[in-house]
Formats: structure tokens, sequence, C-alpha cells
């Protein structure tokens, strides 16, 4: 079992408080360094999932981020939004974070399923087209 300190639990509270003020959020989920060990990240990696796609998430940044760099200072904080970044990575995000805030479980539950279901369809076809750029710079650079 994981014992969460004092001070994480006291940053959770506030976490939960800030994204609670944007209607727009339904999840925001932890991932990469800081979920894996913490002692060693240099930062800490946020995405979060809103009700609908925007044309640009750069009002809502500057709204968010100065909150969130206060509370995890002297912590960077990377944001990314679910609704707008590629398919693998999006994958990764909801495989192997966790989740920090949610307003809408429902709705973060039937996003999850939509991703790991495209995640599956395009596996194969992400492979291959890996392992064929892979073979293609075997050819043209030996050393790879």
């Amino acid at each position: 079992m994981k014992i969460i300190e004092k001070k994480e639990k006291q940053n959770l509270l506030i976490l939960q408080k800030i994204f609670s003020q944007f209607q727009e959020i339904i999840a925001v989920y932890l991932f990469g360094s800081y979920l894996e060990k913490k002692e060693q990240a240099r930062d800490v990696d946020l995405a979060i999932l809103l009700k609908k796609p925007v044309k640009s998430v750069v009002p809502f940044y500057m709204k968010l981020y100065p909150l969130l760099a206060e509370v995890f200072a002297p912590l960077e904080v990377d944001l990314l939004f679910l609704n707008s970044i590629s398919l693998p990575i999006c994958f990764e995000v909801i495989s192997t974070g966790a989740t920090l805030y949610c307003s809408d479980e429902d709705a973060r539950t039937d996003f999850e399923y939509i991703i790991s279901g495209r995640h599956m369809d395009f596996k194969y076809h992400l492979e291959k087209a890996r392992q064929e750029l892979y073979e293609l710079l075997k050819e043209e650079a030996p050393f790879v």
C-alpha cells in the first residue's frame, strides 16, 4: 500500500479545488516521471480531458498554468490536452496515468473506452509502419 504524505494530500485537495473551477474539464490525469519516481522527477506531466475540443487551448492554458505551477513549484508543469493529441500518446496517458480529478465519470470512461478501441484497431498498422521505417533506416544508415 502506498503511503500518501500529508503534503501530497493537501496538494490533491488544492488541485481538485482548482480543477473544479473549470467547467470545461472532465478529467485530469497524472502520468510520467512524477507518478513513477517522484524523487527523481524534474517535471509534472498532466493530461486534461475537456468536454469538447477547442480551437485554441492557449486561453485555457494561460488561466490554468499559473495555478498549477504554484502547487508544484519548484518543478515545471507540462500540460497536454487529450482532445488534441495523437492516439498513441493518448492511450499511453489513460493506460499508465492516474486520475487526479474527474467531474463526469461516465464521460471519462466513455472516452477511455473509445481510445482503447481505436488503439487496438490501429496498433497493428502502427507497429507495421514502425518496423518498415526501421528497416528503411537500417538500409540507409547501417549503424541504426
